[in-house]
C-alpha cells in the first residue's frame, strides 16, 4: 500500500482545547519579529515565556523549561551559535522564522510578512501565512495553537524563495522611499500625495495582477525609457531603472529589440 504524501499547505484549525492548559511556546529574543510574535500569542490567550540576553536573569535553559516548543526569534547568524551554546535545548522542539536559513538545529516556519514598528491587530496576524520546508513536521503539529494558513517549499528552494521577498518587499520599499524624499525635498511635495498612487498599485496587484503593470515598459515606449534613463543620470537609480528594463526586456522583449 503506497505511503500517504505528506501534507504541503492548509489553514491551521487551532485545536479544540484550552489554549492556557498546555505547555507554554517559548520565545528567544527581543527585536521586532519577537515583539510581534509575543503580542501575537497574548492576543490569543496563549500562554508563552520569554528570554533575551538584555533582560536574561537566569539562563534560557532555565527560563524555558516548560516550554515543549522554542521559537528562536533572533537574526539569522545567531541562531546555530545560540544552540550551540545552550545544546539542552535541542530536546525542545526548536523553531526559527528565518526565510533563509536552512539547518539541522532548527525547523524552518518563515512568516510571509513584514514587520513595523506598530504592533498589528489579531485578524492581521491570524492572515499570515507561513512557509516551512517540504517533508517535515506539519505546521498544526509544529505549532497547533497558530490558526494561520501554510505551505510548504522544498528546502533547497529556501535561498531562493527569500531572494524574491526580499525584492519584492524591501526593494520596492526603497523605490517608494526615493520618490517620497524627491518629492519632498526637490519639489516641496508632501510625501502623502503619493499615498493615494501607492494604495491603488497595491490595490491592483492584489486584485488583477496580470494587468497591474502599466507605464512605458509594457507599452513598448523606448523613447520614454530612454528619456527616463537620461534624467536619472548621475543618479545612484539610473541602474536601477537599467536593470529593471534589461530584467523585463530577458521576460518578454520590448518592441524592435533585437536582443544584442
Amino acid at each position: 500500500m503506497k505511503a500517504a504524501e505528506p501534507l504541503r499547505n492548509g489553514i491551521n484549525h487551532a485545536r479544540g482545547i484550552c489554549v492556557s492548559d498546555s505547555a507554554p511556546i517559548g520565545i528567544v529574543g527581543d527585536g521586532r519579529v519577537a515583539s510581534h510574535v509575543l503580542h501575537y500569542l497574548h492576543l490569543l490567550d496563549a500562554p508563552v515565556r520569554a528570554w533575551s540576553r538584555r533582560a536574561a536573569v537566569t539562563s534560557p535553559v532555565e527560563t524555558l523549561a516548560s516550554c515543549e516548543t522554542i521559537l528562536l526569534l533572533v537574526r539569522d547568524g545567531a541562531i546555530e551559535p545560540f544552540v550551540r551554546e545552550w545544546p539542552a535545548l535541542r530536546d525542545k522542539r526548536l523553531v526559527h522564522f528565518s526565510g533563509s536559513v536552512v539547518t539541522s538545529f532548527a525547523q524552518a516556519a518563515h512568516p510571509l510578512m513584514t514587520f513595523g514598528r506598530d504592533l498589528y491587530d489579531l485578524d492581521t496576524y491570524r492572515r499570515i501565512p507561513f512557509i516551512l520546508d517540504e517533508r517535515t513536521i506539519p505546521f498544526q503539529e509544529l505549532l497547533p495553537s497558530l490558526p494561520n494558513p501554510w505551505f510548504t517549499i522544498p528546502a533547497s528552494e529556501r535561498p531562493y524563495y527569500h531572494a524574491l521577498c526580499v525584492m519584492a518587499g524591501n526593494f520596492s520599499t526603497l523605490l517608494w522611499l526615493k520618490l517620497f524624499e524627491e518629492l519632498q525635498c526637490r519639489y516641496g511635495i508632501p510625501a502623502s500625495a503619493a499615498h493615494p498612487y501607492l494604495e491603488q498599485m497595491a490595490t491592483n496587484l492584489r486584485i488583477n495582477p496580470e494587468a497591474a503593470l502599466t507605464g512605458p515598459l509594457p507599452r513598448g515606449d523606448r523613447k520614454t525609457v530612454a528619456a527616463n534613463l537620461k534624467a536619472l543620470a548621475g543618479d545612484p537609480f539610473n541602474a536601477v531603472y537599467a536593470a529593471f528594463v534589461s530584467a523585463f526586456e530577458h521576460g518578454r522583449p520590448l518592441p524592435g529589440h533585437r536582443g544584442d
